[in-house]
């Protein structure tokens, strides 16, 4: 298991969770169950619309025949569950989605741990909600690394990189973004960086890391999403040097 020390400096910014599943036209007639389940720890509820908007490409007769085949698809119904400390959980007939935008823990912390969020709402939403197979699970995590400086010397005393900082330096670079997409056995993760300079704290480097694997059973949706965990960790730390871990250990 690959936990992570926890720092009092977090570079987290956001985690996600999703478990996505074949379109139930069900869900709708069952989400006032699912709300009662976790209305102790997300009292605040609403529903939401979304609006989805096509590209098309073709001549003025097809378009017209293609918006109307969509028409009926344009509209996303989303139920949303928010916490008092700003958790949400999001519903739709596609996909169930827990974002956190302050994260303590993945493990550690108890009932304020992140797995333990998943954990209850998972194990409520699947009781109520039964399907064998779900189609894909996921598990992403948005960092906010710092820049000290921006010279090509501290950027790679601090980071082993995935952007080109060797090859046109820091100092010369506006903007940088770099995705690499790899297996890691029955899972996949993609790793993106971009840096951001003139941010209204600080220049930064953003990583985003988000593993997933497919066909899971929805009895091992748990254990999958701490293998997720564990292949997150493991990128994470293999990006920072100790520069940065010296950083987190510090707080503020």
């Amino acid at each position: 298991m690959a936990e992570m020390e926890v720092f009092p400096t977090r570079l987290v910014k956001q985690v996600a969770f999703e478990v996505r599943f074949p379109n139930l036209f069900f869900i709708e007639s069952r989400i006032g169950e699912f709300q009662v389940q976790v209305m102790k720890d997300f009292p605040q509820a609403e529903l939401v619309t979304r609006r989805n908007i096509m590209l098309l490409a073709g001549n003025p007769d097809d378009l017209q025949e293609m918006a109307k085949q969509q028409s009926g698809n344009a509209i996303e119904k989303i139920w949303q569950f928010k916490s008092g400390s700003g958790t949400r959980v999001e519903v739709s007939s596609r996909n169930l989605i827990i974002v956190a935008e302050q994260h303590y823990s993945y493990h550690e912390g108890g009932d304020k741990s992140f797995r333990s969020v998943v954990e209850k709402v998972v194990t409520n939403f699947f009781k109520i909600i039964q399907i064998p197979v779900a189609q894909r699970v996921g598990l992403r995590y948005i960092n906010e690394c710092p820049l000290f400086d921006r010279t090509t010397k501290t950027f790679k005393d601090c980071y082993n990189s995935i952007l080109p900082v060797d090859k046109l330096g820091l100092e010369n670079l506006s903007r940088a973004e770099c995705i690499a997409v790899a297996k890691s056995g029955e899972m996949q993760i993609q790793h993106m960086e971009a840096l951001r300079f003139a941010t209204p704290t600080t220049d930064i480097l953003v990583l985003d890391l988000d593993a997933s694997t497919e066909n899971v059973a929805t009895e091992n949706v748990l254990v999958t999403t701490d293998g997720l965990h564990d292949v997150i960790a493991t990128e994470f730390r293999n990006v920072i040097k100790e520069p940065i871990v010296d950083f987190m250990r510090k707080g503020n």
